[in-house]
Order: structure tokens, then C-alpha cells, then sequence
């Protein structure tokens, strides 16, 4: 925060009587003492007009400029140096009040007496500061937390736990079988990635007629006599006792931004019996990991049910297209242009990326599993999810954006996606090709390649909040010691770092901003940083969540967008944010509301997307023509060509 008046002024203080204390560069008192007096005023007044006088050297020469008036009972060029200094002390004041943890840093300077304020420059200063509280930060952390992760879970490491690893591919048929012994339990629980996964084993069990409840970061359905749990991994209960755990997808234990979830589970699950379902990368990090908390196992392995075969020549969407295929795109927006132009050719395809709601993928799905649509066109979004009888995978893309830029697909996306193919009973042999001779080439090439993963993420320790120091520096700091064994790595911090960073600008009207476990509550949401309206409703819940005993309901006629297809996704997702925040701080909820305006939600983006979806056919700008599929750039060849030679010859005139 700001610095206060009252610490400002004991700085201001500080600085004068700084000044009177250094007496180093003096000016030698000879026939060319006033000629380079001249020269230091002329070169102050300069740094001071330009902003240049934050390093040590302007202080400097006006500790020696007065010493050197004062001598010769200068009174108007002491006046002079007397506004200067004034002049070059408020401007470090402002670079102290605007630094991170102000308060802090004023407080470092007032503590060291040692430290003269004229010597050094004020950022020289502050990474002097920077460097001090690092290392007391860093011994405060070695000394609360154990480098060795597994300490952390001595309750469930003192307990007699029998693990059964089921490791295979897609559609091998791992996770049925833990979740049929998972029936049986009196007191069960399932862990997975995705919602959809939970509702997917929720109905399953309900199904058969086991009671049980749903419990995910956005909606809890908590059943009568409930005996099992269908959660996402973060939304386990560890302090509970379990007959039977389920952990699926345990590869996701090395994610950077969610590994953390599957890691504390592996060792913190208080379960007499524990599936850990897992494609075979995952093996040898499972492995070590057990092996730390002297955890005794069986390994399962499974097969897959069918053959699945790599065409030889690339896909043609024109020509080739058959019923039961899933073409594989990497963005929401090629997602919907594929699918308008088979709608332009009469097919009727089901959509699914990340943005979709999980009960929307499921309608989706249940449209193509019904034959009311013929194809799927999907992002990789359906590598992770319900499996499908899909005939074909037909990569339309081998190369995605993954945020940092554009790279070929790796050996275990290519895996995950292309075992989709396939399905017992319907298809029993799977295909995968691409629509370029080098994709097919590159999938075909990759596909077989053994990827072993090295290392497990662990989880921020919430009991580091309890340090006198700012949260980001603890998580910095915490981030940056590496563990001592090669079994694990640290959770990516940068989300959590970013909203921190949003929040900060506006402290001053966070009620809860000095409680680092409520600001650490804030801070762990989850949010779609890309959407600045789900950020901007996040940031109003933080300022004024202590106002009332609720936070206020997102209205659909506020949300802005495009598209009523993009305002409805983004309303869902204010819809979850509205959930996630109630629950997290105790606030009343209006449940009913909720699952009103879901359903209301889900009709309208159902109804949107089956709609036509020439809208979102990607167009030349210039010339309207079609653009290739997965072109990057708004032009078509043509275009691009021609308005590039019209653009160097304009150049050339000139």
C-alpha cells in the first residue's frame, strides 16, 4: 500500500539529515572549483528535468554543492541547493510509495540507520531490500516446510493402503473396471478431471442405483444416505475415510497448473483401496512416488479392446467424409468453421471445445451417439471425456497453439486423441489419418514413441501464509527453492500471480486484502483470465463479498459479446464464478436461482448452435472468398499477395 503521511515525513527527515551527514566528492577549493561547480549544478538541473535523478550520482553532487556553498557563505546558492534537494527527495519519495510493498520497503530504510539514503541510488536500494527480504523469506520457508512432500500426508502414510495401478491406453476399458468395484463400496470416492467425468460417473452410479453425490468446484448435488462420491480431484475431502478411492486420468499428475490435485491424492487419500487409473507415461512417476510412502501395489494392465489402424493417404473433407468420424481442430473458432461448411454440404455434425458447458458436451454427444448428427468436429478437448463410437480421428491440424506459440502435437496428445478411435461392438477397428501428407506422416511417426513422465507437481503449503511477509513474495520465494529430489516439481504460479497483480492496483478497497489466507482464497479461483467480463465480475465479488451476507447474481443482459452464442458461454461462466465464490466464502446462495438460469442458459446455447452456423465461416476480409481450413492468416493467397506488392510499391515511390 501507499505509504502513510506520518512514515513519509520520518523519511523526509531521514533524507535531510542524510544530506548533512555525507561529506564525500568534495570540491577542492581552487581556481577551477567554481568552474566545476557550474558543471554539477548544469548537470543536476538536467537529470532533474528529464527524471534521470534516481541514482546516487544527483545526490551526491548536491551534498558536495552545499558543503561546498556552505564554505564559501553562499546564502542564494544555498537557497538554490536547498530546492534542489527538496526537489530530488520528493522524487524518491514517489518511487518509494510506488513500489510493491511500499510500506515495507519505507520501513527497510528506517530501520538500517546504517545505510546513508544519499550513497546509493533509490532502485539500487530497493533490490538492496529486494535481496534482504528474499533471504529471510527463503530461511522462514525452509524452516515450516519439508522438501520431501510425502511428510506433509502422515495420517494417511500410517495406514494400511493396498493400491491397484490400471495402466493402458484410450478405450482399454481401465476406468469400468474401477468404478465397478467402486459400486460396492460403503464409503467410496471418484476422482477426475473434468466435470463431465463426474456427472458421467454420478449417472453411472446412480444408474445403479448406488447413492451417491456429485461434488465439483461449480455445483454439488449431495444425495440422501449418499455412500459414494463423483468429484474432480481438487474437490476430494482428504480428512474423510474411504473403503474404495478411484483417482482417473492420473497422468494429469505432471500438468503444471492442476498436477498438484493428483499428487495429494497419490499420498494424502485416506483409502483402505486405491485405483489409480493412468495411461502407461504415467507408470514410472506413479511408481517412485509409492515407493516414497512405502505403499504397497498390484499393477493391472490393460489392452485395447480394438485394433486401431493409420490410413495411408491424407483426409479429403470433400470427398472423404463418412458417418462415426470426429475431426480434431485446436481452437473454438476452427471448431465452428468446419462445422458450417458440412453444414453447407448437408452434414450434421455435434461441436465440442472448452468453452462448452459440461451438460451441452453431453448433449452433443448423446445427439451424435443417437445418429441425430453424423459427425463430431472437436477440439482436443474430447481426448480427456466420455468415450464415443467414433469411427475415425481425423487430425485437421498436427501443429497447436499452446500458449507460448505454435508446435507440433507431441507423442501423448497424439495418443490420448487418436485412441479415441474405435469401440467395442460398433467399431472394432479404429482409424486415424490427417488432411496433409506431413500431419499423417508426423501422427504416424509420433504415435508409437514411449513418453515417460519424469515428475509429479506438488501444491502451493497454505501454512507459509501464516509468514509476515506479502503473498507474492511468499509464493515467489516458495516457488523458487527446488525440491531436493527429482520426483517432483513446483505448481505453476504465474495464474495466481496475474490476479494478484489485478488486485493489487485496487487493494485500498479489499476489505480482506491484508488476510493472506482470504487473499489467497481470492487469488486460487478459478477464472477465465482471457474473459475480461468473468475477470471484472471477479474483481467486483473481491471488493464487496463482506457487504452482505450474498454477492450479487450475474445478469445475462449485461454480459457483452459478438455473438448471443459467446454472451451465453460467458454468462455460464459468471453463473460458476457465482457458485465457486459463494461457497468458498460461506456466502448464501440462491440454489435455485442457479440451476434456473443454467438450464435457461444451456437451451440458449443449444439453440445457437443449432442454429446455422454459416456465420462463422472464415472469410477472405478483402474478397469474401472461403479461407483454407487452419489458415492463420484473415487474407486469402490472393489477397495477401496483392496487397503485400501494392504495400512495396507504395515504398518504392517514396
Amino acid at each position: 500500500m501507499s505509504i502513510s503521511p506520518n512514515v513519509k515525513e520520518r523519511l523526509r527527515k531521514r533524507y535531510e539529515a542524510d544530506f548533512l551527514s555525507f561529506h564525500e566528492n568534495k570540491i577542492k577549493d581552487n581556481r577551477s572549483a567554481g568552474n566545476r561547480a557550474r558543471e554539477m549544478r548544469t548537470t543536476i538541473e538536467a537529470r532533474l528535468d528529464n527524471g534521470k535523478a534516481l541514482t546516487a550520482s544527483p545526490k551526491r553532487q548536491c551534498a558536495a554543492l552545499t558543503d561546498y556553498y556552505r564554505g564559501r557563505n553562499n546564502a542564494a546558492r544555498l537557497r538554490d541547493m536547498e530546492k534542489t534537494r527538496r526537489q530530488i527527495i520528493s522524487m524518491d519519495l514517489t518511487y518509494i510509495d510506488g513500489c510493491a510493498h511500499s510500506e515495507r520497503f519505507a520501513g527497510y530504510l528506517l530501520e538500517h540507520g546504517e545505510i546513508n539514503l544519499v550513497s546509493s541510488g533509490i532502485g539500487d536500494l530497493y533490490n538492496k531490500y529486494l535481496k534482504a527480504s528474499e533471504k529471510e523469506l527463503r530461511k522462514a520457508i525452509l524452516g515450516m516446510v519439508q522438501t520431501d512432500a510425502e511428510v506433509e500426508y502422515t495420517q494417511a502414510l500410517a495406514m494400511e493402503r493396498r493400491f491397484i495401478l490400471h495402466i493402458g491406453g484410450t478405450n482399454s476399458g481401465k476406468t469400468y473396471e474401477s468404478v465397478e468395484r467402486l459400486k460396492k463400496a460403503k464409503c467410496g470416492v471418484y476422482a477426475g478431471p473434468l466435470r463431465l467425468l463426474a456427472l458421467e460417473i454420478y449417472d453411472k452410479l446412480l444408474a445403479a442405483e448406488v447413492p451417491c453425490s456429485m461434488i465439483t468446484g461449480e455445483e454439488q448435488h449431495i444425495g440422501q444416505d449418499s455412500r459414494v462420491a463423483a468429484c474432480t480431484a481438487e474437490m476430494v475431502d482428504l480428512d474423510l475415510e474411504y473403503d474404495v478411492a478411484v483417482i482417473d486420468e492420473a497422468q494429469m499428475i505432471s500438468d503444471p497448473f492442476r498436477g498438484h490435485a493428483w499428487s495429494r491424492l497419490v499420498m494424502g487419500i485416506k483409502a483402505k483401496e486405491v485405483h489409480i487409473c493412468m495411461a502407461p507415461e504415467a507408470e514410472n512417476i506413479i511408481r517412485r512416488i509409492l515407493k516414497r510412502c512405502h505403499a504397497k501395489y498390484d499393477i493391472v494392465r490393460h489392452e485395447r479392446n480394438t485394433e486401431l489402424v493409420f490410413e495411408d493417404k491424407p483426409f479429403d473433407i470433400d470427398n472423404d467424409l463418412t458417418k462415426g468420424d470426429a475431426l480434431i481442430l485446436f481452437s473454438k473458432k476452427m471448431v465452428l468453421d468446419v462445422a458450417a461448411r458440412l453444414e453447407l454440404q448437408g452434414v450434421k455434425a455435434s461441436v465440442i471445445y472448452g468453452n462448452l458447458p459440461p451438460q451441452i458436451r453431453r448433449k452433443q454427444f448423446e445427439m451424435f451417439l443417437n445418429g441425430e448428427n453424423d459427425v463430431v468436429v472437436a477440439t482436443d478437448a474430447i481426448g480427456l471425456g466420455v468415450n464415443l463410437p467414433i469411427r475415425r480421428i481425423v487430425f485437421m491440424e498436427h501443429v497447436k497453439f499452446d500458449g507460448k506459440g505454435r508446435r507440433p502435437l507431441n507423442e501423448f496428445e497424439v495418443r490420448q486423441i487418436a485412441g479415441r478411435a474405435g469401440r467395442r461392438g460398433m467399431y472394432d477397428v479404429g482409424y486415424v489419418t490427417a488432411t496433409t501428407e506431413a500431419g499423417l506422416e508426423h501422427i504416424k511417426r509420433v504415435y508409437p514413441m514411449k513418453h515417460t513422465i519424469e515428475y509429479a507437481i506438488i501444491g502451493f503449503p497454505q501454512v507459509l501464509l501464516d509468514i509476515d511477509q506479502p503473498i507474492d513474495q511468499i509464493l515467489t520465494s516458495w516457488y523458487n527453492i527446488k525440491p531436493n529430489l527429482d520426483v517432483y516439481r513446483k505448481m505453476d504460479i504465474k495464474e495466481m500471480l496475474i490476479k494478484y497483480k489485478n488486485l493489487y492496483g485496487i487493494r485500498d478497497s479489499i476489505s480482506g486484502f491484508d488476510d493472506k489466507r482470504e487473499l489467497y482464497n481470492m487469488i486460487s479461483c478459478d477464472v477465465d483470465l482471457g474473459n475480461e467480463k468473468c475477470m471484472a465480475m471477479w474483481r467486483y465479488y473481491c471488493k464487496t463479498y463482506t457487504a452482505d451476507i450474498s454477492i450479487r447474481f450475474p445478469v445475462f443482459d449485461e454480459v457483452r459479446g459478438d455473438t448471443r452464442l459467446e454472451r451465453a458461454e460467458t454468462y455460464y461462466k459468471l453463473l460458476d464464478l457465482y457458485n465457486q465464490f459463494s461457497v468458498r466464502f460461506g456466502k448464501i446462495m440462491n440454489e435455485e436461482r442457479v440451476v434456473e438460469e443454467r438450464l435457461k442458459t444451456e437451451d440458449i446455447i443449444l439453440s445457437e448452435l443449432g442454429k446455422s452456423k454459416t456465420f462463422y465461416l472464415r472469410r477472405c476480409n478483402y474478397c469474401g472468398k472461403l479461407l483454407p481450413i487452419g489458415a492463420r492468416s484473415s487474407l486469402c493467397d490472393k489477397c495477401y499477395y496483392s496487397v503485400a506488392g501494392a504495400r512495396q510499391g507504395r515504398g518504392k515511390t517514396h
